[in-house]
C-alpha cells in the first residue's frame, strides 16, 4: 500500500526504492525481522502496531519481494511467520545508514541508539556497509546489533 503514488515503475531507482521500503512501518518491520522476530504476534507486540496496519504492511512487503509467508501451527490454528528474503537482507546497509543518520541528526535519543557491531572483530562500526575498524562487509551474517533494550550490553546477532 503506497503512501503517496505508485512509483514501482518509475525510471528513477530512488523512487522505486521508496515505493518498496519508504513506509516508516516497513523499515521498523525490517528491523524486527532481521533481528529474528518473524511471527505476527511478536511483531505486533514489539512495534505497538495495530493488526490491520501490520497485516497491510506485511502484505505489501510480500508483494514487493521483501518477505515470504510461512504457516505454522500454534496448537489451535494455523498462523504465519514472515521470513526476510535476500532483498530484505540487502536492505541492511539502508537500515544502518538511517540509524547512523538519525543518531547524528534526529533529536532526543543519543543514549538510545542501535550500535552496529561487526561480528568479525567485535567492534562497533561507525559506518553502515563495511566495518569502520576491520573493513569486513556488514551483512546479516556478519553483523550484530546492540540495542538500547539490551540491558546486559550483549550484541544480538542478526538472523540468516
Amino acid at each position: 500500500m503506497p503512501l503517496r503514488s505508485d512509483w514501482s515503475h518509475d525510471a528513477c531507482s530512488i523512487a522505486r526504492g521508496v515505493h518498496a521500503v519508504g513506509d516508516p512501518w516497513v523499515l521498523l518491520i525490517l528491523r524486527e525481522l532481521l533481528s529474528g522476530q518473524t511471527r505476527f504476534d511478536v511483531l505486533r507486540e514489539r512495534l505497538g502496531i495495530a493488526d490491520n496496519t501490520l497485516s497491510a504492511r506485511l502484505k505489501s512487503m510480500t508483494e514487493a519481494g521483501l518477505v515470504t509467508r510461512h504457516p505454522y501451527h500454534d496448537g489451535r490454528r494455523t498462523r504465519y511467520e514472515y521470513q526476510p528474503t535476500s532483498a530484505a537482507k540487502d536492505a541492511l546497509p539502508i537500515l544502518h545508514a538511517f540509524s547512523l543518520w538519525a543518531g547524528k541528526h534526529a533529536t532526543g535519543g543519543a543514549d538510545r541508539e542501535i550500535e552496529i557491531v561487526c561480528r568479525a572483530c567485535g567492534t562497533s562500526s561507525t559506518t553502515g556497509d563495511t566495518c569502520s575498524a576491520c573493513g569486513q562487509q556488514l551483512t546479516v551474517a556478519t553483523t550484530a546489533w546492540l540495542r538500547p533494550s539490551n540491558l546486559d550490553r550483549t550484541p544480538v546477532p542478526l538472523t540468516e
